[in-house]
């Protein structure tokens, strides 16, 4: 089935509207109801992997662990990696090491080789026993409260396995446009579904009357555009106005 004109509704009203625009648009379509992990398009959702196994080094950027935590822009658990974790480079066996048993070894801070994460309290603790200067250099900059905005490198994360979006499931079936080849016979939509979609584009005709504004910003002046109706057959009024006015 050819389910890639929308994105499935869950609300009877919302699927209405997408056959609507996929029969303005001359598609030969129709509503069905599948599962969504059929669809084409499921609908999807955001999960949180919380294992930092399954994060990568992004990019270090220099800022303080107290604008990491006033970041409005990463999640929770992103601004807990950065806090807590470092980006470390060594050899194979000794990242599967620690990431299987918590053991660290100076084959995990070569500087070259396999990129793995350690948790700072982790490389604290071995640096310590091993007496690097590097502890009190990490103690610092993670651990001590009263360096909070101190500014210095961070290291940032990405899941490594790409997106980590997932096909939701529902109890029931959702509805979904199914596209059908225009050699066969136009869909036959239902009464009801017909008195519908009557209503509903007498609800929304007014709003093609209703004028919708676009702003481009130039180097030298901002184009106001106002326009109703579609490109083709629709009035639209323009305004160019110049950053700096002059007279020659």
């Amino acid at each position: 089935m050819n389910t890639n004109w929308s994105i499935p509704k869950r609300n009877i009203f919302a699927a209405i509207n997408d056959l609507r625009h996929a029969l303005a648009a001359g598609m030969n379509a129709r509503l069905i109801k599948m599962k969504n992990e059929d669809c084409s398009n499921p609908i999807r959702l955001k999960e949180q992997d919380t294992d930092f196994r399954n994060y990568e080094f992004s990019n270090g950027m220099l800022q303080s662990r107290a604008s990491i935590a006033a970041d409005t822009q990463r999640s929770e658990f992103e601004k807990y990696l950065s806090l807590t974790y470092k980006t470390c480079y060594g050899t194979p066996e000794a990242k599967e090491r620690y990431y299987t048993k918590g053991l660290l070894s100076p084959d995990n801070f070569k500087g070259i080789g396999m990129s793995h994460l350690v948790k700072v309290d982790d490389m604290v603790a071995f640096f310590i026993t091993t007496k690097d200067e590097r502890a009190k250099m990490f103690a610092n900059q993670y651990l001590n409260e009263t360096t909070g905005n101190e500014r210095h490198f961070f290291d940032n994360f990405r899941y490594e396995h790409g997106g980590q979006w997932t096909v939701k499931k529902f109890r029931r079936k959702v509805w979904v446009v199914e596209l059908i080849s225009t050699d066969e016979p136009k869909a036959r939509l239902p009464w009801m579904l017909k008195t519908v979609m009557t209503i509903l584009n007498a609800i929304l005709f007014p709003l093609k009357f209703i004028p919708s504004k676009s702003v481009l910003r130039m180097d030298n002046y901002k184009c106001i555009t106002f326009r109703i109706g579609s490109v083709v057959n629709g009035l639209s009024v323009e305004f160019q106005i110049p950053k700096k006015f002059s007279f020659k």
